[in-house]
């Protein structure tokens, strides 16, 4: 990171700078996102996504990740002193708390999951361990970009649980191949077992893992069902954002399974003009 002191705005500019940098299925910084929180956006977005690169570094050593984790943490801790931060990331992200009264909670429950991923190998043993893991590595995301709207209530936030978790669980079907690579599983054992798979012992079969992608899309599948109202429930802008969001994951759904689940040896990715048709769509109920 620069060694440089940072006015607020070259610290929003610095997070936008690493919002826009990496691909998404769902866009970040969305057209559908208001111009006048999009910055707010980015920060918490920077956030997030530097703690996953810290976690996500396969060359290097557990400890180092989880040092730097821990760094992150302390960071976060000290976001309240009276010091001003040195880091434009943390410069940016208080600017966001304060000016849009956003509660630190979904933060540290974000690095309580980044935390589990740096410590190496990764399993669960049941859909419920899953689900811990995704209440911390993405409900928190939805709860914050609610928030930054000025929702904030119990029914919204667990609609967005809903959505937050199915998304995440079709980003482990789209990236089967690279997870298994680092070790890491995130189909529940218990699902793996019912159709013949050892979860880290077994060499690959793309059939039967194939057959479990197909499963796991069914929970996906049923959690954006329960979670698809909060779109209609919200106004303004958001409303076409939470659309174009649901639109996208049914799409990456329907592509997955014309692959017939095989998304061990494709991975599938929306096209432009798919997420042109994505967008549009978003804007007729």
């Amino acid at each position: 990171m620069p060694n440089q002191k940072y006015s607020l705005e070259q610290a929003y500019q610095y997070c936008r700078k690493i919002a826009l940098g990496h691909y998404e299925n769902f866009p970040v910084g969305s057209i559908l996102i208001p111009k006048n929180i999009r910055h707010h956006f980015y920060a918490l977005y920077a956030f997030m996504r530097t703690a996953d690169d810290f976690a996500d570094l396969p060359d290097r050593p557990k400890q180092e990740r989880i040092e730097l984790l821990a760094d992150w943490r302390r960071q976060l801790d000290e976001i309240y002193s009276e010091k001003e931060p040195k880091n434009p990331i943390f410069l940016a992200l208080r600017n966001t708390i304060s000016q849009c009264e956003l509660q630190t909670a979904p933060l540290y429950r974000l690095l309580e999951a980044f935390e589990f991923d740096a410590q190496g190998e990764v399993f669960f043993e049941t859909f419920d361990d899953l689900r811990w893991y995704t209440s911390r590595s993405a409900d928190p995301v939805g709860e914050l970009v609610l928030a930054l709207f000025g929702y904030r209530n119990a029914q919204h936030i667990k609609l967005s649980n809903e959505i937050c978790s199915a998304l995440q669980l079709l980003n482990f079907v789209q990236d089967i191949r690279e997870d298994i690579a680092n070790k890491r599983y995130y189909y529940p054992k218990e699902d793996c077992r019912i159709f013949g798979i050892d979860v880290g012992k077994d060499t690959i079969n793309s059939d039967k893992l194939s057959i479990v992608s197909l499963f796991e899309l069914e929970r996906v599948e049923a959690l954006l069902d329960r979670g698809a109202p909060l779109a209609e429930s919200v106004s303004g802008r958001l409303r076409y954002e939470l659309r174009t969001i649901v639109h996208a994951a049914r799409k990456m759904t329907a592509k997955i399974r014309n692959l017939d689940g095989n998304s061990y040896l494709t991975r599938p990715k929306l096209s432009k003009w798919e997420h042109l048709f994505v967008l549009l769509k978003s804007l007729v109920r």
